[in-house]
């Protein structure tokens, strides 16, 4: 499953070959979760703002570092059956992809490659014992 943050689709063009994914707000959990629930693999893209590439490539990740504050885990754990979820081998990933900073509502470019909510979509996919996941930024700048 192909999934598109609402962040990234309220910036991608009408025609842009993305909008065929599932589009997502990240930040309800109950929606996520009834989303992933029987799914076994998917593709997560989100946006980021970088000078090292140009506008509109898409960069695949490796890692990511959670700066939202937040992570839907917490509160879920009984109902996940989970008490800690490993996330050290999350995504599968290219060669050069690169380590994101979620940050929420805004993105801070204070980081090399800042991201809004990809963490919320992967690490409750984990937790659902998705283990096929790849993300990918697209660069807005």
């Amino acid at each position: 499953m192909k999934i598109i943050t609402q962040q990234l689709f309220e910036k991608l063009q009408a025609d842009h070959e993305l909008l065929s994914g599932q589009v997502v707000n990240p930040e309800d959990y109950s929606a996520l979760h009834s989303l992933l629930i029987e799914e076994q693999e998917i593709t997560i893209y989100d946006i980021t703002k970088t000078k090292t590439h140009p506008p509109n490539t898409i960069i695949s990740v490796k890692d990511h570092i959670n700066r939202t504050g937040n992570n839907h885990l917490i509160g879920h754990q009984k109902e996940l059956k989970i008490n800690f979820v490993d996330i050290s081998k999350l995504y599968k990933s290219k060669q050069n992809s690169i380590t994101t900073s979620c940050c929420g509502k805004e993105l801070n470019e204070k980081y090399p490659y800042p991201s809004h909510y990809l963490c919320n979509i992967s690490i409750l996919a984990q937790a659902l014992g998705i283990t096929k996941i790849s993300a990918f930024l697209i660069n807005i700048s």
